[in-house]
């Protein structure tokens, strides 16, 4: 049968939406059209899952053959949002088919697979650039600005908390892709990625506690010490009643404080408290998905620094691994700081000898 491929008007650029399965895809899509651009292709390892999404959101083509995607030379840029464990088959395939490659965070179950990614892009001189919602928000932005200004002093320490009953993903199919095992893991990265961006300070050392050992960590508390030798203090679970997120960062002159930026509902506030003080600082926060795909497309032009990178995410893969050893054995673990070359440093979890 002859394929047609869909001709885009000039300038126009194109996307293939690697996987299916979550909700964030759907608003992904929807910024990709807002910012001038195209989803072309859906990709999924099932032909009707791949067909369902593209009728549903109106893209041209859907296929589980990643060959007839590269061979139409409208597709510029990939976008992964398949479970952790299929990123790395879609991660590579786009590499290889030189894409560059917006993805999901985390983008692999471990570090070491992650960081077998980042030097696959790195070979094949493509771009690869994690969707971390949190960064994207115009609150930690401003909170980032304000830290770099001086506004709180010297920061000592950054406390983020959240919790609630589990809540599955939604998904457009009655599936587990990851399973409940690791539940703790996407929460965990999140929140390690969010503080190494808010303070531009490295993981060193975690301490973590959990009911219990023998368990998946799904109730967990963490500290982790930071390479300027302030302290990350950590509150996720899947057990507690509902909690209102809350993101603070205090330093020796101020603390700034965001309430309910890490739950994605209803409206978010940042407070500045100086002096004994408290003031409420003005911020409209933005779309995400779209504040994302906008930052993406204009990455060939050097793009935005918030952006979080494959090398990010290596990061804070390595800090969560070693909070969860943590947990595990009951003891502190230390993070030894390493270098990608040419970027900067990253964690990998060992355990303490002390």
């Amino acid at each position: 049968m002859r394929r047609v491929f869909l001709v885009v008007a000039s300038g126009e650029l194109g996307w293939s939406v690697m996987g299916t399965g979550t909700i964030a895809a759907e608003h992904m899509v929807t910024a990709i059209r807002a910012i001038g651009q195209v989803p072309l292709w859906v990709v999924s390892r099932r032909r009707q899952d791949a067909r369902h999404f593209a009728g549903d959101l109106g893209i041209p083509q859907a296929t589980t053959d990643l060959r007839s995607v590269w061979k139409d030379p409208s597709v510029r840029f990939a976008y992964v949002s398949a479970s952790r464990r299929r990123r790395q088959h879609y991660i590579c395939a786009a590499a290889a088919a030189g894409r560059h490659i917006l993805c999901d965070g985390p983008i692999a179950e471990d570090s070491r697979t992650a960081a077998g990614l980042v030097h696959v892009c790195r070979e094949a001189e493509v771009r690869l650039v994690v969707n971390q919602p949190f960064r994207a928000s115009t609150i930690h932005q401003t909170m980032k600005r304000l830290i770099g200004e001086g506004e709180v002093g010297t920061v000592q320490s950054t406390l983020i908390i959240r919790g609630g009953p589990y809540q599955p993903a939604p998904t457009r199919r009655n599936l587990c892709q990851d399973g409940d095992r690791r539940i703790h893991l996407d929460a965990s990265t999140d929140d390690i990625d969010l503080a190494r961006f808010l303070t531009g300070m490295e993981p060193i050392e975690a301490v973590a506690l959990t009911r219990s050992r023998e368990e998946p960590p799904d109730h967990l508390a963490y500290a982790i010490r930071m390479s300027d030798g302030s302290a990350l203090q950590v509150h996720e679970s899947f057990r507690t009643a509902d909690i209102e997120s809350l993101v603070l960062v205090a330093g020796d002159r101020g603390v700034l404080a965001a309430n309910g930026t890490l739950n994605g509902r209803g409206a978010a506030t940042l407070q500045r408290r100086l002096n004994g003080r408290n003031e409420l600082i003005p911020v409209r926060d933005r779309d995400l998905p779209l504040v994302t795909i906008e930052g993406f497309a204009s990455a060939e032009n050097g793009g935005p620094s918030w952006l979080a990178s494959g090398e990010d995410s290596v990061a804070a893969l390595r800090t969560a691994e070693a909070v969860a050893m943590s947990a595990r054995k009951g003891r502190p673990m230390g993070i030894q700081l390493q270098a990608f070359p040419g970027h900067g440093l990253t964690g990998r979890a060992a355990e303490n000898s002390r």
